[in-house]
């Protein structure tokens, strides 16, 4: 009898961890940061603009509602995780800490999104 307790209690124990992972690395849309108070956050985006400004390369991502925010992360950050050449495709994944005021994400991790341009030789 307490083995079977102690194996329907493990099995619910790791059903629940199951489930839960499932919702832990799932990305939010820039559009959910309208009401979010800050703190670390993982957010999905289409890139609209990014540049150089100063040391900091700077991303402009919207959501699916139009909201924007403005990501900001060391431009040397990036050159040495990409590469010089690198490029950003049209959704970006990105984890930082996320400033309701400022509208900005301060971020530590580029997820998706961002990768070096490789260039295919010419025949």
């Amino acid at each position: 009898m307490n083995r079977l307790v102690l194996a329907l209690a493990l099995a619910a124990l790791f059903i629940t961890a199951g489930v839960m992972s499932l919702y832990a690395g799932v990305p939010k849309d820039v559009s959910d940061l309208k009401n979010h108070p800050g703190g670390k956050v993982r957010v999905s985006g289409v890139l609209l603009n990014y540049g150089v400004e100063g040391d900091s390369l700077y991303l402009l991502l919207a959501g699916r509602d139009g909201f924007t925010i403005r990501a900001v992360v060391p431009y040397l950050e990036v050159v040495r995780v990409a590469g010089a050449n690198f490029q950003f495709d049209r959704e970006v994944v990105l984890e930082g800490y996320y400033d309701p005021a400022a509208r900005r994400l301060n971020v530590t991790t580029i997820l998706k999104g961002c990768h070096s341009a490789y260039y295919a030789p010419t025949k």
